[in-house]
């Protein structure tokens, strides 16, 4: 793989999932079952099968029923590390800057309770390509006031604003888009993310770069991206998925 590709994925698997109880009472989010396969499994095949073989996993409720699935990720023709978060959670960048040292240049960067089947290669591609800060996933909902809001220039794809909740937008205009949780990152990341304090990477990271004039893109899609937050989400991931007769 050349050394200009991105490689490397953080995926946040750390949340207790306190909706989706009693399905999490003994299972972490990230490993219910996708039709007879964790969610966390079906994303690591996924991103292997797009050029991604070194991942990150930062761990807090029922950490051994991942690294006991997982393991070195040998089994699944991957190498996995892990950063546990001990005690209280440090929000998204807070989890993400105790990696810093394990991160390359770029990497992709996602939440574990996220199903889709989005095609990585063209975001990072672009976002390497422009020398981007970050490069956001973009996409449409019918509850925009739900999620941070991203304008982007329709010709640079470049962000012009980013609004964070709570915005007070409930209807789209034109070249407004909700956050759809996946990153491609630049680890001059780091220069905006605090250590050793809890801190949000939409809503306090990514305003402050742009505040400071860093490159910062939006990717649109139309591809669904789904998360399993409550069990009525979790059920129709799992309708979803064996709808589009995925393996």
């Amino acid at each position: 793989m050349p050394l200009n590709k991105i490689t490397q994925a953080v995926i946040l698997a750390a949340g207790i999932g306190t909706r989706l109880r009693p399905l999490t009472d003994s299972c972490p989010k990230p490993m219910l079952p996708i039709n007879g396969k964790p969610l966390l499994e079906r994303t690591v095949l996924l991103l292997k099968n797009q050029g991604i073989r070194d991942f990150i996993f930062n761990l807090h409720y029922l950490p051994d029923m991942i690294t006991k699935h997982f393991g070195d990720g040998s089994r699944f023709g991957v190498s996995i590390q892990y950063s546990k978060e001990i005690g209280k959670l440090s929000e998204t960048a807070g989890a993400l800057k105790k990696m810093e040292s394990l991160l390359r240049d770029n990497f992709l960067f996602m939440y574990g309770d996220e199903l889709h089947a989005f095609n990585f290669r063209p975001l990072a591609d672009f976002h390497m390509a422009n020398g981007a800060l970050a490069t956001v996933v973009l996409k449409r909902s019918d509850l925009p006031q739900n999620g941070d809001i991203g304008e982007v220039d329709p010709v640079t794809r470049r962000m012009a604003v980013w609004h964070t909740r709570p915005h007070g937008i409930t209807d789209y205009a034109d070249r407004l888009h909700v956050n759809g949780g996946l990153y491609a990152l630049s680890k001059k990341i780091f220069r905006y993310i605090p250590a050793g304090v809890p801190c949000k990477l939409d809503g306090e990271v990514l305003p402050a770069a742009m505040a400071a004039g860093e490159s910062i893109f939006g990717w649109v899609t139309d591809e669904e991206i789904l998360d399993i937050g409550t069990v009525e989400k979790y059920r129709y991931a799992e309708e979803w998925h064996a709808r589009r007769g995925i393996a």
